[in-house]
Order: C-alpha cells, then structure tokens, then sequence
C-alpha cells in the first residue's frame, strides 16, 4: 500500500503543477486593456522614472538654500618643520583651531529659501505634469494599435468576401452563366483585398511596436477593447460652467507654472536686500600642543562680525533689473496659460460632440453598406447584378467599416483629451498619481 501510493501522490503533484502553469500562462495570455498599459508605461517607461528625479534636484537646491541660516564648524591643523631647532630644541611645532560661524542677519538668504520652496513645489507639479502627458501617450498608442487591429479585420473580412466572390464568378463563367470579365474583375477585387490586408498588418505592427516603446516591454496582440472609455465618450453631456475654474486649481501644468512665477518673484526681491548689513557671529578655539614659555596652550576667542556692501559696482542693480523682467515674463507666460485652459476644454467640447456624431453616422452607414454588400452578393448569384456593381459594395462596406473605426477612435481620443484638459488622469484608474475624482460633467 505504501509503495502505490507514492506515485499516486507524484501524479496528483505534477497535475497540480501542470495546471497551475496551464493557469498562468492562460492569465499571460489575457488581452492587455487600456488601463493596464498606462500602468505599465508609468511603471517602466524612463520619463516616468525621470520624473521624481527632479524633485530630488529642488529638495537639494532647497537644503543648500537652507545653509545660509544655519552654522558651519570649520576644524584647521598646521605643522611646520624647521631646518634648524628654536629656543626650545624643536624642529617641528603644530597647532590647530576650531572656527564656529553663526550667521545673525543675512536679509537676501530670505526670499532666496522661499523661491527654493516655490520651485521645489513647482518640479513637483512638473513631474506629476511629466507622468500625466505620459499616461496620454500611452492611452494614444493603445487606442491606435486597437483602431489598426480593427481596420486588419475589416481588411481580412473584406479578403474572405473577395476569395468567396472569385470562386463564385469562375463557376458562373465556367457554366458560361456570366462573362468571363466577372472572373478578372473578381481577381483585380481579390488583389486589392490582399493589398489593404498585407498594408493593415503593417499598420498594425508598427503600432504594436509603439505601444510597446511606451509601456516598456513587447505587447502581443490582442487588445482588450476599452468599453468603458467608449461608453463614457458616448455617454458625456456638457460640463457645467464651473468646470473650467477647478481645472485651473486641478491641473499639474497651471500649478506648477504659478509656482515659477512665484518663485521668480522672490528672486527679484533679493538684489536690493544685499543694502542690508549682514551680521554674523563666531567663535574660535586655537591649541598649541607645545607652547612656548611665551605662548598659551590654548585661546578662545568671540566676534561679532558686521559687512555692509554699500557699493558693489552697480551688481545688484543689474540683476535685480533681470530678475523683474524674468518674474514678468514668466507672469506674462502664467497668465497666457490660465486662459489657454478655457479654450483647451472649449475645443475639446466641440470636438468630442463631432466626433460622437460622425461615429453615429459612421454605425449608420457600415449598417447600410452591410446591407447593400449581402443584398447585391444574392442579386449577382442571381444573375441580377454585374460583377462592377458587387465588386462597389464590397469596396464601399470596406471603406464604411475603416471610417467608423476611425470615428470611434476620434471619439475615444476626444474624451481622453477632454479628460486631461480638466486636470484628470486620460484614463479612469490609470495608476495616475490624481486619481479618479469623477468623470468630467459628472
């Protein structure tokens, strides 16, 4: 008993392993969605992992800026050796001081660690800026790689039906029941078919190739169509007036832009506060470790230290002259922003409504294409309709069914772009660092 059931139990631990392995790979296999891609890009793409990098730089600009209020102990050793020996039969004599300096008053350090502050929250809305643009070309990039899948399968379809009407017109010209013209226009209808089919699976590729720069590893086909997305943009009405007021306190790119101008602003103020004088304090220890009879072991010593720069050849004045025009020019760029924010969600508005109509009538007329394309297929095995007029069908359903993809991604890419003119993330529950506050209009 105890030898059968040993292999029984290897059995069931290979089954069991079989099957989980058989479980991920199906989960590998799974179709990427669109919320997923922009995961992965704000996971492994370099501009992602750049970004918190500038932060990093305007904390440290912002500690040196601390420095100037806060003390700094220097320690000094000096040795010196002699050809010949002094008074006391020594060759060499060392000694070393300790130097502590306490700045008092510097008036200009001031609004020189406010603008630090103000440009370190400025590179933190700059890199939440940095990840939000990049969500948007990732969701950009899926939305084309699965509008470039959907135009393949129109192509392939539209290939099967060419394949389909050949056969047919060669038995009727077989059985002598149409031209032999039915036949050549069906083969020119078969090789065009195989054209649209061989450039699509080319479209494809590239923007697999893309997406997949994006997110930052190799993305295989297919995609997971972004419902959700699709049913937001179809279902969106108009966003009330005030829409445009919280996406001025929302959006990273406005934020960040008011924080440079204010920590220009600061920066100006500097240049006239160096009139004011600068008072420090230090103190200082100095040993002797073999003193002279003459000489102390050691001596400490207290000043008060005053600088007042009364004329430093006009410096100040030129640079407070270029930081005001500096300040200016970033207010000037600051104020051009704040209204550009209106009419960024003024345009995405009207193109989100177009691009919702032309998709409706897109759906309209891929219905009607559809239609004519199988009702003129049985009037032409009935005899009843040339091979031109069948051969139009099949060309005008193809280009319906490439029209309403390329509507439907219009939509899909207005609403995104409508999304992330409000300061949300392009994509609800995207990994984004705003979160989903609700869908525009909402």
């Amino acid at each position: 008993m105890l030898r059968s059931s040993r292999p029984r139990r290897v059995s069931a631990l290979v089954l069991a392993v079989t099957l989980a392995t058989c479980c991920g790979a199906a989960r590998a296999a799974e179709p990427l969605r669109l919320e997923d891609a922009v995961r992965l890009a704000l996971q492994n793409n370099e501009r992602a992992r750049r970004a918190p990098l500038r932060i990093d730089v305007a904390e440290g600009q912002k500690d040196r800026a601390r420095g100037a209020f806060l003390p700094t102990l220097q320690a000094a050793g000096a040795a010196t050796l002699r050809s010949e020996e002094d008074r006391n039969g020594r060759i060499l004599t060392t000694a070393g001081t300790a130097t502590l300096t306490q700045p008092i008053l510097n008036a200009g350090s001031f609004p020189l660690y406010s603008q630090a502050g103000h440009q370190l929250e400025a590179e933190r809305y700059g890199a939440k800026q940095d990840k939000r643009l990049l969500a948007l070309d990732a969701a950009r990039a899926f939305l084309q790689a699965l509008t470039s899948e959907r135009v393949l399968e129109a192509a392939s379809r539209r290939l099967e039906r060419a394949r389909a009407n050949l056969d047919n017109a060669e038995a009727r010209a077989a059985a002598q029941l149409a031209s032999v013209n039915d036949a050549t226009r069906a083969r020119l209808e078969l090789t065009s078919s195989q054209r649209e089919v061989t450039s699509a699976q080319a479209t494809v590729a590239r923007a697999y190739v893309q997406l997949g720069f994006l997110v930052g590893r190799a993305v295989a086909p297919p995609l997971s169509p972004p419902d959700r997305t699709t049913k937001a943009a179809e279902s969106f009405e108009a966003a009330p007036a005030n829409q445009v007021k919280t996406a001025l306190g929302r959006r990273a790119d406005v934020l960040a832009s008011r924080e440079r101008t204010l920590a220009l602003e600061k920066a100006a103020q500097e240049p006239m506060l160096r009139l004011v004088p600068a008072v420090t304090a230090q103190g200082q220890v100095r040993v002797l470790p073999e003193p002279l009879p003459t000489e102390r072991a050691h001596e400490e010593t207290a000043t008060l230290n005053l600088v007042w720069n009364i004329f430093d050849a006009g410096q100040r004045y030129a640079d407070r002259k270029t930081r005001v025009a500096q300040a200016q020019s970033q207010a000037l760029d600051d104020t051009l922003l704040r209204r550009s924010v209106e009419t960024d969600v003024a345009l995405a508005l009207v193109t989100l409504r177009t691009s919702r109509e032309l998709y409706r009538v897109a759906e309209e007329a891929v219905v009607a294409a559809q239609k004519n394309s199988e009702e003129t297929e049985i009037l032409y095995r009935q005899g009843l309709a040339r091979a031109l007029e069948l051969t139009d069908a099949n060309g005008k359903r193809f280009d319906a069914e490439v029209a309403r993809a390329s509507a439907k991604l219009s939509m899909e890419q207005a609403y995104l772009e409508l999304r992330f003119a409000l300061g949300f993330d392009p994509v609800d529950g995207g990994g984004g660092d705003d979160g989903d506050e609700g869908r525009p209009g909402g």
